[in-house]
């Protein structure tokens, strides 16, 4: 039986968190859609996904946030 190993580096890149609705929360400077800064939306293409996923766990943190 063959197996094939996928290295971590050969994975495609993380999708952009982006929902499509795009507005500045100024009151926190966050996207009102994917909670993220203007820095970390056009930044995105440019980080490793190591870095987006950092970022997609202050993400989940925002978001809690918010809702409470």
């Amino acid at each position: 039986m063959h197996r094939t190993v996928i290295k971590r580096g050969n994975l495609p890149d993380i999708p952009s968190p982006c929902t499509g609705v795009c507005s500045m929360d100024m009151s926190n400077e966050y996207c009102v859609g994917c909670f993220r800064t203007r820095l970390e939306i056009g930044g995105w293409i440019h980080l490793s996904n190591e870095e987006k996923l950092a970022i997609i766990k202050t993400l989940r943190a925002r978001r809690k946030a918010h809702q409470d």
